[in-house]
């Protein structure tokens, strides 16, 4: 078992991974103007990425033998189902905005713990490429 700040700073993370507007954009299906599937595309590959840190926090959290909190998405996504591309970028760039701060927050608890620190500066860069990538895409449009 982890000191028990590493373990709510893991924790943090996870929620804040497993909860955001990148996960739920998987279950809402949002519209686009064009044939071109490339937007949702990247989309897609930046959900596969955070899940992937996803589970390497869980596994983390697992071996442990400490609790996993997964995040829940906010009530208010569910106004997002059927709604376009151009719509949701902004709303995704600041979750991704806020996703940064959190994992922030535990970069500083975890870092005295090696192994945690380095998976949430993995999970940092991982999320700063991601919002890089989503202001290329608001640009493009």
């Amino acid at each position: 078992m982890s000191d028990s700040n590493t373990t709510l700073a893991l924790n943090s993370a996870l929620a804040a991974l497993s909860s955001s507007l990148v996960q739920y954009s998987g279950e809402c299906r949002p519209w686009t103007n064009s044939d071109d599937d490339s937007e949702l595309a990247a989309l897609d590959l930046f959900r596969r990425r955070q899940q992937l840190q996803i589970a390497r926090l869980v596994e983390l959290l697992g071996q442990r033998g400490d609790t996993v909190e997964l995040g829940r998405f906010p009530t208010r996504y569910t106004d997002l189902h059927f709604v376009s591309l151009e719509n949701l970028y902004p709303r995704l760039i600041t979750n991704q905005q806020s996703i940064l701060e959190t994992l922030d927050k535990s970069a500083t608890l975890c870092r005295d713990d090696d192994t945690a620190s380095g998976l949430i500066a993995d999970a940092v860069a991982e999320e700063q490429r991601t919002l890089e990538e989503l202001g290329t895409l608001v640009v493009a449009n």
